[in-house]
């Protein structure tokens, strides 16, 4: 797992999961974090990848991704080869 921001992602750990921060590392954190994270949307039930949301395995994922804007504001710019690439992970 590469997470981009380990700071910011081990403060998401202890502040919203309630995770101990001691003896731990900010990336020990920031695994932590998206692991208790991927606890909480699996208990909830919610979908965790597009075929759980009906998408059609047949569809066109580079098109989809070219046509994303690329926006600032976020934890990191992503260029439309790293948005097909989550795309492709997520099918």
């Amino acid at each position: 797992m590469f997470i981009t921001l380990p700071r910011q992602a081990a403060q998401f750990a202890v502040n919203v999961w309630g995770i101990s921060s001691e003896g731990k590392t900010d990336e020990e954190l920031a695994k932590a974090g998206v692991e208790a994270l991927a606890d909480f949307i699996k208990e909830i039930g919610m979908p965790t990848t597009l075929r759980e949301l009906g998408i059609d395995e047949n569809i066109n994922l580079k098109e989809i991704a070219d046509s994303c804007g690329i926006v600032g504001g976020s934890y990191k710019k992503m260029t439309h080869e790293e948005i097909f690439e989550i795309f492709k992970e997520v099918m």
